[in-house]
């Protein structure tokens, strides 16, 4: 048996934000990881970090509170992790119906303070050269900025190891020690781990995870393929998705074309500092099946080509997919569950889980060393989708 004041399941991007943030309180952390450092979502997403992909009203003013803290995060963490503040995030649009149901979502979002506007398609092309002349206009944020994952990750990993956390990669969770119906530990095949708060970090398989402990919280995966080009020179600062992006997101309602529906097909795409263009979105239902499918794929790199003409004559490289955790309203699950004291999740952040990094690590840490988060996150409490046990 193992003891330690937290143990966290999952060695993801939040995972390791938690871990970190905890070490700094000074307090003794396990991280149980099933496969390893960056073996889930993180290791399968672009990095963007923006407003304008954000749900209007708490989770916009979530991500205000976590892009802030990206401005320092590099120096706090003690190594690179390519933040490039300002790059700008745009969403070119195809036609009026788009136009007019973003500048309803943007409306929206400017209620708490972002800049993100619409703009015509000749200042698109002014600020984005290579988009295509075939556009009605665009959503543009100035402020939208892009990260590595991976390096992010990695960063958040290794600060939480150099203040003592401790990783324990290749343990899978097998069930949960609880005692007169409070959370005291975890069980694995091979130890027993008590600790006083258990933080499920798990992503897409953080419902799995929750009903072992008996609790039914709708987590699912939903996959996302990606593409990665070959190195370019210089073809674009901001990072781009289609207007579709958000329509899909946000209004999905208004999507007649049952082929995008099912596949969540639009474009999500920006440069890397080496030069490759990683290219993606999809949204998907499909379990846990991680192939990628060329009926994606080729709906996937047709929208990218219809944006940008250029890159009919850029070679892909490699095809990759990885599991996004949706939840029903679109907002992750944060803090503890009522029902069974001393279990807290951290989960169901979908494509979001890069940007609310920050401000989910620091949120759990606050929550468990001192009892109070100094934020308020009642609405992404997970008791919202609990339903009273019955008599």
């Amino acid at each position: 048996m193992r003891n330690s004041d937290v143990v966290i399941i999952g060695g993801g991007i939040i995972g390791c934000s938690t871990a970190w943030q905890l070490a700094k309180k000074g307090k003794s952390v396990i991280i149980l990881e099933r496969n390893d450092v960056l073996s889930g979502a993180a290791g399968a997403t672009d990095g963007v970090v923006g407003y304008h992909t954000k749900k209007p009203g708490q989770q916009m003013e979530l991500a205000i509170q976590s892009i802030r803290m990206f401005d320092t995060l590099e120096e706090e963490l003690g190594e690179p992790i390519e933040y490039g503040k300002c790059a700008g995030g745009m969403q070119p649009v195809e036609d009026k119906m788009q136009w007019d149901i973003l500048s309803g979502i943007v409306e929206e979002q400017c209620r708490s303070g972002v800049d993100i506007r619409m703009i015509s398609a000749e200042e698109a092309r002014r600020i984005e050269p290579q988009l295509s002349e075939n556009i009605y206009g665009a959503l543009y944020s100035p402020t939208g900025g892009k990260i590595n994952p991976l390096k992010l990750t990695l960063a958040y990993f290794h600060a939480a190891k150099r203040l003592g956390a401790e990783f324990i990669g290749r343990s899978e969770v097998t069930g949960f020690v609880i005692e007169d119906g409070v959370c005291k530990g975890v069980r694995t095949r091979d130890e027993e781990y008590r600790a006083g708060a258990v933080v499920n970090c798990c992503g897409a398989w953080a419902g799995k995870v929750a009903a072992l402990a008996g609790l039914s919280l709708p987590i699912r995966p939903r996959k996302g393929q990606l593409a990665v080009t070959e190195p370019v020179g210089p073809f674009m600062k901001a990072t781009i998705q289609c207007a579709r992006y958000n329509v899909i997101k946000f209004r999905p309602e208004t999507i007649t074309d049952e082929n995008i529906l099912r596949y969540g097909s639009s474009l999500s795409i920006e440069q890397q500092e080496d030069g490759a263009m990683i290219i993606g979105g999809t949204r998907e239902f499909a379990d846990y099946e991680e192939e990628n499918t060329f009926a994606a794929i080729d709906t996937m790199i047709k929208r990218a080509a219809r944006f940008f003409p250029l890159l009919e004559n850029v070679s892909v490289i490699r095809f990759f997919s990885g599991f996004r955790p949706y939840t029903p309203d679109g907002m992750p699950l944060l803090g503890p569950v009522s029902r069974l004291p001393g279990f807290y999740m951290a989960a169901g952040h979908e494509g979001d889980g890069i940007a609310l990094s920050p401000v989910t690590g620091k949120l759990m840490a606050e929550y468990i060393a001192d009892g109070k988060p100094t934020y308020n996150i009642d609405a992404f409490s997970p008791d919202r989708f609990l339903s009273e046990p019955s008599a």
